[in-house]
């Protein structure tokens, strides 16, 4: 059975191995598995060794899979109409607490996907999938929003719709990986960043080589032969999925009521060379006034007043006329903005993981050996599993310190392995996700997770 790559690798099903159980106070029927990091509610019946898939957070089970185990509390939807589960028409895996004792994810046995006429000895422990054997299993959980909902003014424009943008200058940033799933990518001898991961609005404002609008003569002169300039450097700016200034003949328009985009790329070009791109977060308020970014507790203001924003950059990288990208190192990053008055996201730790987490282990001589070959199986697996238990202890539950409003939980850090590519994982707060979880349940949808992207 050949899987294919998943549409987003942060909603997906994993195969895993049970290492840890921790039994719950007061709670006989239930205990704790430790799953990567995460503490999932799951069956006393389960052990030590067990082998089963690992569904995280906010993923939503398919109808398939959720029929075929019954696990649909409108019991009429389940292959077997006699038994009731306890999942919603949406199949939404919530962050949620049972008698006091948090739960991130969801554990099922193999035999789950064997309804579904899945052969689970073709899995293998670390597989990830949404999909098998072209049978849907899970996603990621969005909300269905009216076609109304977070519109602008659009007028159909007169001009026609041609793209500007060049093959290979312009690319979009990559969704961060979670780390839990990539603590193996983690090595003492990595060079790495941790930083604040800020709660806005992802951001994109670039100085690319693209098509250049030709005037009647110049068309006129192409058309006969003469060899014309047909492009120039010019200023592109985009949300976390949208290219906001695609069209050639006319960049004005905007999806949405308030194009901060806009704003802050103008804010921004000044500082961009050409074939320069920033990638950032814009936090704080709309020009209107209204939060870009908010929760029952208030708005993420990061010390920003009412209609002002900040941007706060995270990546720099420098596209040749080739489409040969260049990155920026988190410390090039970090001294660029610093030269010239600019946010960069807040780094809280840059050296070698090493240093980061320095717990012992059997370690053969550095001048024989690569990084790779440091550790045994064993004691890599214990120390990347410290690792990640490390920086969530020293970084994670706690009050955003940015913030003028109290009591927001910080949406915590990502974690960038410097090297030739961008390699950056992110690890989230429980209390984040559990606000998150609070939001969805509301039916709200934020600026970011805008599907109509």
């Amino acid at each position: 059975m050949k899987i294919k790559e998943p549409k987003n690798p942060n909603y997906v099903g994993q195969v895993v191995e049970i290492k840890t159980i921790v039994p719950l106070a007061n709670r006989d029927r239930v205990v704790h598995a430790i799953i990567m990091g995460n503490k999932v509610i799951t069956d006393v019946s389960t052990q030590v060794g067990d082998v089963g898939i690992y569904f995280p957070v906010e993923t939503a089970l398919s109808k398939e899979y959720l029929s075929v185990n019954n696990l649909y509390s409108h019991s009429e939807l389940n292959a077997d109409q006699t038994k009731k589960g306890y999942f919603e028409k949406s199949g939404r895996i919530r962050c949620q607490k049972f008698g006091g004792h948090p739960s991130e994810g969801l554990f099922m046995p193999m035999n789950s996907l064997s309804g579904l006429g899945i052969d689970i000895s073709d899995l293998s422990i670390g597989d990830i999938f949404d999909e098998l054997n072209n049978v849907p299993i899970c996603a990621k959980y969005v909300i269905k929003k009216s076609q109304s909902q977070g519109l602008g003014n659009n007028p159909k424009s007169r001009n026609p719709k041609v793209s500007k943008l060049i093959d290979n200058q312009f690319k979009f940033h990559l969704d961060t990986a979670q780390l839990f799933r990539n603590t193996h990518r983690v090595f003492p001898n990595s060079l790495i960043s941790i930083s604040y991961k800020v709660h806005g609005t992802s951001s994109i404002a670039s100085n690319l080589l693209c098509k250049k609008p030709l005037k009647w003569y110049e068309k006129f002169l192409k058309k006969i032969g003469v060899d014309v300039n047909v492009t120039h450097y010019d200023s592109i700016w985009a949300s976390r999925k949208v290219v906001k200034n695609e069209n050639l003949y006319n960049d004005a328009n905007s999806f949405y009521k308030e194009d901060i985009w806009g704003i802050a790329n103008k804010e921004l070009s000044e500082y961009l060379q050409e074939g320069m791109t920033f990638y950032f977060e814009i936090v704080g308020y709309l020009p209107s006034g209204g939060a870009i970014q908010s929760c029952k507790l208030g708005a993420f203001d990061y010390g920003c007043e009412p209609d002002k924003h900040e941007n706060y950059i995270y990546r720099i990288k420098y596209t040749n006329v080739k489409g040969k990208d260049f990155e920026f190192s988190a410390k090039q990053v970090q001294d660029f903005c610093s030269e010239n008055g600019l946010n960069a996201v807040p780094q809280l730790y840059y050296g070698f993981a090493k240093d980061f987490y320095d717990e012992q282990v059997s370690v053969k001589s550095e001048s024989e050996y690569s990084h790779f070959e440091l550790l045994s199986k064993v004691n890599l697996e214990k120390w990347q599993e410290g690792f990640l238990n490390a920086v969530k202890e020293k970084y994670n539950e706690k009050d955003c310190y940015m913030c003028k409003t109290p009591k927001l939980p910080e949406e915590g850090v990502v974690v960038r392995i410097e090297g030739i590519n961008c390699e950056v994982y992110k690890c989230k707060s429980r209390r984040f996700l559990e606000m998150e979880t609070l939001d969805l349940d509301s039916g709200k949808i934020d600026i970011e997770s805008d599907e109509s992207e």
